[in-house]
Formats: structure tokens, sequence, C-alpha cells
């Protein structure tokens, strides 16, 4: 019986193995700098970036600096964000992110879908896990299901970046620290 039960559950990781995508991009260290051209600490230098696609969406950022011990944010409720931008087609975007207020890290995915018909935009707090200088967001399945359904290929894109900003919303104090461009959607 065990070993019937244990056969089936690899055979059902394998299946799950197989079907995931993964796209990664390296970024070279030492190259970011907020907007007004001032060096960006080290916990804003993504090093890697990845998107991985199976039932879930994992999106995971290595920084060349650690996570441990995070200043906090610059500004009345500051955040400083590691951001995904999730294209799915030319018009819509789902963000993904993990922010962090200087108590506390927080995930969180924004569908914007909505707001093409004048609606606001759907926020879902979602799992982040910080270890080291790697952040890892998860999006749960039923959500990723959603995203995965507006993917129009080709032309849906991934892009990664980080920034501190002065407030959460809006874009007043808004540094962006560093960028890896849009990148094909894993297939």
């Amino acid at each position: 019986m065990v070993g019937s039960l244990l056969c089936a559950l690899l055979v059902s990781l394998a299946a799950l193995t197989a079907r995931a995508q993964t796209g990664t991009v390296i970024d070279p260290q030492g190259d970011a700098f907020y907007s007004e051209g001032h060096e960006a600490p080290a916990f804003l230098d993504i090093l890697a970036a990845s998107i991985t696609i199976s039932d879930t969406l994992t999106l995971t950022v290595d920084v060349a600096g650690s996570l441990d011990a995070l200043p906090n944010p610059p500004g009345s409720h500051g955040v400083f964000d590691w951001h995904f931008a999730l294209n799915t087609d030319d018009s819509a975007e789902f963000y993904v992110g993990a922010l962090w207020d200087g108590t506390a890290f927080s995930g969180l995915l924004i569908d914007r879908r909505p707001a093409l018909t004048g609606q606001p935009a759907l926020v879902y707090s979602i799992p982040v896990s910080v270890s080291g200088s790697r952040i890892t967001i998860t999006v749960p399945a039923a959500l990723a299901a959603q995203v995965r359904a507006a993917v129009v290929l080709p032309g849906a894109t991934w892009n990664c970046f980080t920034l501190r900003s002065n407030r959460i919303g809006g874009t007043d104090g808004f540094h962006q620290a560093d960028t890896i461009g849009r990148q094909p959607w894993p297939q």
C-alpha cells in the first residue's frame, strides 16, 4: 500500500515538474541607481529574477545585499518594493510584489484588468518569503489560473524592478533603483 502510494506521489510530482515553465534573467551587480542618480543600496540591486509557471506562479528575485536587517523606508508610510509586472497582453497587466514597510514584508497581487472598464483594480494579499538575499513570492493556484487565462501568446511579457517610495500609492516620491527589462513569457 505504502509503495503504491509513494509511486503515485512521485508520478504526480514528475508530471507537475514537467509542466513547469521557467524564465530567468541574470543582471550585473552594481547597476542599481535611483532615478535622481544616487547609488541604491545593495538590497535593491537585482542579481537575478525568475518566474516559474506551474499550478502556482513563483516569482523569485536575488539581490546583492542581505535582506535580514533592512532600514525603515523614507517618508511617511514609505516602502521598498521588489516588483514584477506581468503584461499578459497589450492592455492587461498584473502587479506582483513584495513590500517592506519598515516592520514586515507583505506580498501583493494587483489585477489591473478591471481598470480597463473604469472599475477599481483587484488587490490580493499573497505569500512572500525572504531568506538571506532572496525573495520568493507565490501566487496561489486560484489566482495563478486567472493570470494564465489572461496570457496572450506571442506577446505576453514580464519584467522585474526595485524601488523605494515615500508613501504607498501614487508616484509621489517614487524612485526606481534597478530594472530587468521586458522578457518573453515562459513557454
